[in-house]
């Protein structure tokens, strides 16, 4: 009898911190309940993920070309479908766990879905170890404290809740992760010198279909963003330009955080995206930069999109 493919425990390409150690975490409680499943990343992680494998010396789970070996994928931190592996079709996914608003879920005829609107997908994966009483190992709770820590920005962002606190809370009695570890896990993140901010933004970058629109969004999370615009605001513009081109889309803007002064940026030079955010989120734009002085993540701005485009 031929034996059985493993699982695929897998996230969108170029996984992020949640998206890594979601996958990570999740692959280990499945084996824990006598799944067959196997980790895997397609692409390269983001540099904050990189930094916190290398931090605590957690192995990074294997990477993979493409899909095609296997027949049955779960989507962590995932449900947007051109944001996945061109070889990932929708019948392979049989399970899905995200955090976002806007998904696309449904897309996946085989999936269960669990769209649950906590401030980092990491909280949904701790809990499925809360509710079973079973201990992580330390890799885990490093890696799922990191993520929600990242995500909601130590707390302090507007997606965050109550669960996501209880969550970190929880793994912190295993993780004990060091005093001040948020403020060394947003530099890991902030170093935008030379060519890693295109890469920055190209690597995070997503579009949607809301109201029969294509938007593009990126985003950047950092100490020091306001002085980076002032600093290269041309490029980002130019890289801006690049992908809408490429990706043939109808808006296009970059969310830019400032992790220490606690606010956001809007960047866009084009007046159709400025006139939608500026309905939208009551900004004001000078020039191609908007100032909003309260955290606000692009997952939030998706559904206002949607919203307004769909009146």
């Amino acid at each position: 009898m031929k034996e059985k493919k493993p699982i695929l425990v897998t996230s969108y390409v170029n996984p992020d911190l949640d998206g890594l150690s979601c996958l990570f975490a999740y692959t280990e409680f499945l084996k824990s309940q006598g799944k067959n499943v196997i980790a895997g990343i397609i692409g390269i992680p983001h540099e904050e993920a990189r930094y916190v494998l290398e931090r605590f010396e957690i192995s990074s789970p294997k990477a993979f070309k493409n899909a095609k070996k296997f027949d049955e994928i779960i989507l962590l931190d995932a449900s947007v479908a051109n944001n996945l592996e061109d070889t990932i079709r929708p019948e392979q996914v049989i399970e899905i766990i995200d955090h976002r608003q806007v998904h696309e879920a449904g897309k996946f005829p085989n999936a269960k879905a669990q769209i649950e609107l906590v401030g980092a997908a990491a909280t949904l994966v701790a809990e499925k170890f809360m509710k079973e009483n079973i201990v992580p190992s330390k890799e885990s709770t490093l890696l799922l404290s990191s993520a929600i820590i990242s995500n909601t920005f130590n707390f302090k962002a507007g997606v965050t809740t109550d669960r996501d606190r209880e969550a970190a809370k929880w793994l912190h009695k295993i993780a004990k992760l060091p005093e001040g570890f948020w403020k060394e896990l947003f530099m890991a993140k902030s170093d935008m010198t030379g060519t890693k901010l295109w890469e920055k933004i190209e690597g995070d970058f997503s579009w949607n279909l809301l109201g029969g629109k294509k938007v593009g969004t990126a985003q950047i999370e950092m100490i020091g963003a306001k002085a980076l615009i002032h600093e290269r605001l041309s490029e980002i513009l130019d890289y801006l330009h690049r992908l809408k081109k490429e990706l043939v889309l109808d808006f296009i803007f970059l969310n830019a955080v400032d992790l220490e002064v606690g606010e956001v940026f809007l960047i866009t030079d084009e007046q159709d995206t400025r006139d939608l955010l500026e309905k939208i989120l009551g900004i004001h734009f000078v020039g191609n930069i908007a100032r909003k002085g309260e955290f606000i993540m692009r997952k939030q701005i998706k559904p206002l999109i949607k919203q307004a485009l769909e009146k």
